[in-house]
């Protein structure tokens, strides 16, 4: 008998684009704040969420299937030409950047994985890379979420998101186990809101839950 995420993916698979993009960086600690905050996000949640985790290749691999036996919604690492689909968890595979190029027809976009471990520069600001990439696709339904970790990655990108329209929330220096990733991109102004990581995801699917609400309206 095929069991119910199994299921889940193939529905997923003809369904429409994600309503809006969630990016989240992560590195030290990230791994347990991925787990506590992820499994809140509903199985019918219409938008994606893309994770960025400083991580080497082929753990993130191993995060992804854990993450994807306690939460609702299906997690794993893409692969480069797959298509973007709305309710899912994607786990860019450590050393390797995404980005979605913007399709000629809105019915479909092709999700690209470049591996950058053999360029220390791109290796740095992934991050920044799928962040900004998200940002110019979808604007201000895009999300910029940054975790406890070390490092300035993600500062741009959040810059980048909050530029184009979109919301950006930090975790708060209580709950991080390294404040770097957070903190350079809420002191470069760059971040809307510092939230306790317990009440992150709540935040989001409340503002992606209104955007869809208020595209519905219009």
């Amino acid at each position: 008998m095929q069991d119910t995420k199994t299921e889940n993916v193939a529905v997923v698979r003809n369904r429409r684009l994600p309503s809006s993009l969630i990016v989240i960086g992560a590195g030290t600690g990230g791994p347990q704040a991925l787990a506590e905050m992820l499994p809140r996000f509903p199985a019918t949640f219409a938008g994606t969420v893309i994770i960025v985790q400083q991580m080497r290749p082929g753990f993130t691999k191993v995060l992804a299937g854990r993450l994807n036996e306690i939460c609702r919604l299906p997690v794993y690492e893409p692969v480069d030409g797959q298509e973007l689909h709305a309710s899912e968890i994607l786990v860019v595979p450590g050393g390797s950047t995404l980005t979605i190029p913007t399709p000629e027809e809105q019915s479909a976009c092709t999700i690209r994985i470049e591996d950058v471990t053999a360029d220390p520069d791109k290796l740095r600001s992934r991050i920044d890379s799928v962040m900004t990439a998200a940002a110019a696709l979808y604007g201000r339904d895009c999300i910029g979420i940054l975790l406890t970790g070390m490092g300035d990655d993600g500062r741009n990108g959040m810059r980048a998101i909050a530029d184009a329209g979109g919301m950006t929330l930090a975790q708060d220096e209580e709950s991080s186990i390294v404040f770097d990733l957070p903190s350079c991109a809420i002191d470069a102004g760059a971040v809307h809101e510092v939230l306790p990581l317990w009440s992150i995801a709540d935040r989001v699917i409340s503002v992606a839950t209104g955007e869809a609400q208020n595209a519905n309206a219009a």
